[in-house]
């Protein structure tokens, strides 16, 4: 039996296909820029409602530091909850429990009420917790290597380079001082160097919920 294949109907199934896939790339950069315009703009509106209507510089007490603590916490969940579904739990483990040394060391201001450096004692005690089960049945860098393979993490480890490099370079008192000079104000370097970090903070939680959502 002979099978007429009309090119003329293959070519046209062709195009739709590829013109559905250029709509559906555009519509992504589409969603992309938007959902990265709100994330900048809710940092900016924070850091407004910090310095003109709490009138703090970002320290401690403040909307950002608060901010910053949530969207850790957030990530900690995302990867967490990756664990408990069984998606590479030594990988997911590991990368939560990274997460919560950073939550640790936000609030060491309020360890420091016991003794100054306290925070150290809870997340060495959650470092070496996380590492323990991370190294069990020797499944870590092939479950690391999966993770990392994923786009999203990718990103997410920018902006941690971004948040550990970056920001605490860019926040040194060294070079503000010789900026300004006899001008100098330290609530300008917080002030700057805090708002960075909750902008890293705010993508590194984006693409943590990215990740989660691709595998649950």
């Amino acid at each position: 039996m002979n099978i007429d294949i009309n090119p003329i109907s293959s070519n046209n199934t062709v195009r739709i296909d590829n013109n559905k896939q250029g709509n559906a790339a555009i519509l992504q950069t589409a969603k992309n820029i938007m959902i990265t315009t709100l994330l900048c703009l809710s940092v900016i509106t924070v850091q407004r409602l910090d310095y003109f209507w709490l009138e703090n510089s970002l320290g401690e007490q403040s909307i950002t530091e608060l901010l910053q603590a949530v969207l850790l916490l957030f990530s900690i969940l995302c990867f967490y909850q990756l664990k408990r579904a069984n998606y590479l739990p030594r990988a997911t483990m590991l990368v939560s429990g990274f997460f919560a040394v950073l939550l640790i060391r936000e609030f060491d201001a309020y360890f420091d009420l016991i003794f100054h450096g306290f925070w150290i004692y809870p997340a060495l005690n959650v470092t070496f917790g996380c590492v323990v089960y991370a190294l069990r049945e020797g499944k870590l860098v092939e479950q690391m290597s999966t993770l990392l393979a994923d786009k999203n993490m990718q990103a997410l480890i920018t902006f941690i380079v971004l948040l550990f490099v970056f920001s605490r370079l860019y926040g040194m008192g060294d070079f503000w001082e010789a900026v300004m000079a006899e001008h100098y104000v330290r609530d300008v370097k917080n002030i700057s160097e805090e708002t960075i970090e909750l902008l890293c903070y705010a993508f590194i939680a984006f693409y943590a919920h990215k990740v989660k959502r691709l595998y649950m």
